[in-house]
């Protein structure tokens, strides 16, 4: 009787394809009996499955690979135009239209943020300016790299100083400590974190 059973289970499966591999699989976890040839072609479709997902995957390395050569190209093109930029600026007001005779008016600003560290920014190349910065030298990050608008703070200062434009802050938050002594009940037991 488990004989017949077994017979008209594997008879079931007919050949083995990628069509009914779940079918089989599925019916394998629950107590089929797979015959040799079943199980040989159930093993070579999963090989080849197994080695397109290996394909697709190599694909996949290959497409990101080349999308992050890209971008890194593209970055470091945005990068050197962005130091020509800044290099080639005057930092003036009225670009390509300013007169000979008319008055210098930087196209700088000055913006303390919450930390109170300053920054001085030009409006037009968007260069930017911090306090360590010299003349040959700007210090970002730890590391001081070679200084291509040939500004330093003290200059940029200056600009800053000579400037039509207002200096600007981030919302300033002052913390100061309270000295006075913690509300007490009507029997001295004293409450430190009253809100009211």
């Amino acid at each position: 009787m488990a004989n017949a059973n077994q017979g008209k289970k594997q008879d079931a499966f007919g050949e083995v394809t990628e069509a009914n591999m779940g079918e089989v699989l599925n019916s394998a976890a629950n107590g089929a009996v797979l015959n040799d040839g079943e199980f040989k072609a159930l093993l070579s479709l999963m090989m080849l499955k197994e080695k397109r997902l290996i394909e697709k995957e190599a694909d996949l390395d290959r497409i990101a690979a080349e999308r992050d050569k890209v971008a890194k190209i593209n970055s470091e093109q945005f990068t050197v135009a962005k130091i020509t930029t800044q290099r080639n600026c005057r930092h003036m007001k009225g670009g390509k239209s300013r007169q000979r005779g008319q008055q210098k008016d930087p196209a700088v600003y000055a913006h303390t943020f919450t930390d109170g560290t300053t920054v001085i920014k030009c409006l037009l190349c968007a260069a930017r300016w911090m306090p360590k910065d010299t003349a040959d030298f700007l210090h970002r990050n730890g590391s001081a790299i070679p200084n291509w608008t040939k500004i330093g703070w003290r200059e940029a200062i200056e600009l800053a100083g000579e400037s039509s434009n207002k200096p600007s802050s981030s919302e300033r938050f002052f913390m100061t400590t309270n000295n006075e002594p913690a509300p007490t009940t009507a029997e001295g037991v004293s409450v430190p974190n009253l809100q009211i």
